[in-house]
């Protein structure tokens, strides 16, 4: 999922005239979409945000343009504002239910920068509405796989786990949305999707008529489309997988 939002992001950015580069050297910004499952690579931000420190510095010094650092994703979620406590060096901190609002962010950065004002934004809420109805159509990337995210959040609450306090409560997308999404890929050459959610058989999307539709009813509409040859999902959780999956397993 962190690979299917990095590249949400890359498109929403490219709207606003950014293209990806190869090295952080050539970039005007550089966006850390960040993992907060594992302790080490929540900590592994700050290593390389203080990498990206020493390029922000010497373009200081050299009286170049500003390379802006923001961090987003679960870390950012988890540690909102602490993080540019931390690390005062970073711009701004955006949870993943925020990507869709990086150039309103961005703007409202640069307006505080031509104050002479430190930037300091955090954007962390849990926004009503869904990042998903405000993305802009994904650009065709020439892969023969593909993600879709039909799925975020959690409820299951588990001692061990952070992701129901950084993605949220469980949310799923409208059948219908996702079907026309893999129809659209699949007509770009897509040949294999891959669909996502933290807690993906926990999927309860709405259908035409307004009745919630399980994992299994959606892969069986998947498996429908002309072009598509192989159908993953992933995380499954043992707790919701029922019969009506494993019975598209089956058939």
């Amino acid at each position: 999922m962190n690979v299917y939002d990095a590249e949400r992001m890359a498109d929403v950015m490219g709207g606003e005239g950014y293209e990806t580069c190869d090295t952080p050297d050539d970039a005007d910004m550089v966006i850390l979409n960040t993992c907060h499952i594992r302790e080490k690579a929540a900590e592994k931000v700050y290593s390389d945000v203080g990498r990206l420190r020493q390029i922000k510095d010497k373009r200081k010094t050299e009286g170049a343009k500003d390379l802006s650092i923001t961090v987003a994703g679960c870390v950012a979620q988890a540690e909102g504002a602490e993080m540019i406590r931390r690390a005062p060096v970073i711009d701004m901190v955006v949870g993943p239910q925020a990507y869709h609002r990086l150039p309103d962010l961005l703007k409202e950065k640069e307006e505080k920068q031509a104050k002479g004002q430190r930037p300091r934004i955090v954007d962390t809420d849990f926004p009503v509405e869904s990042k998903f109805d405000h993305l802009p159509k994904a650009k065709k990337r020439d892969l023969p796989s593909a993600f879709v995210t039909i799925q975020e959040g959690c409820d299951k609450f588990c001692t061990f786990c952070v992701v129901p306090y950084t993605r949220g409560a469980e949310f799923s997308r409208p059948l219908s949305v996702l079907l026309d999404e893999a129809r659209a890929l699949a007509s770009e050459g897509v040949r294999e999707i891959t669909l996502l959610g933290q807690n993906v058989n926990a999927y309860h999307g709405e259908d035409a008529s307004g009745r919630e539709v399980g994992l299994g009813r959606l892969i069986r509409e998947v498996a429908e489309i002309d072009g598509l040859e192989r159908i993953r999902y992933t995380t499954s959780h043992p707790r919701d997988m029922d019969q009506d999956l494993m019975d598209a397993h089956r058939d």
